[in-house]
């Protein structure tokens, strides 16, 4: 197992996720901090819990944040066609 670890492309992710402007990373650091900030504010202001649905679904909405944020050129022609 480590073995894939060691013989992975790590240039390859690094020129992936710097491609772009402004570059990937830091559209995904940006609205993953955006979601820290709330989730601390959010934990500060109540003393009461969020449901578990409620969590799971937060989650889901950062995944998918952060899923488009990746294939936002793939999405983009698709709508270019579509449109």
């Amino acid at each position: 197992m480590l073995n894939l670890f060691h013989r992975a492309r790590w240039d390859q992710a690094y020129d992936f996720l710097s491609s772009g402007y402004p570059p990937m990373m830091f559209s995904i650091l940006a609205i993953n901090t955006i979601f820290l900030m709330l989730y601390a504010i959010r934990r500060a202001k109540n003393l009461h819990r969020m449901r578990q649905s409620t969590v799971i679904q937060v989650q889901a909405l950062l995944v998918l944040a952060n899923c488009l944020i990746l294939f936002q050129r793939d999405i983009q022609q698709f709508l270019d066609r579509f449109i």
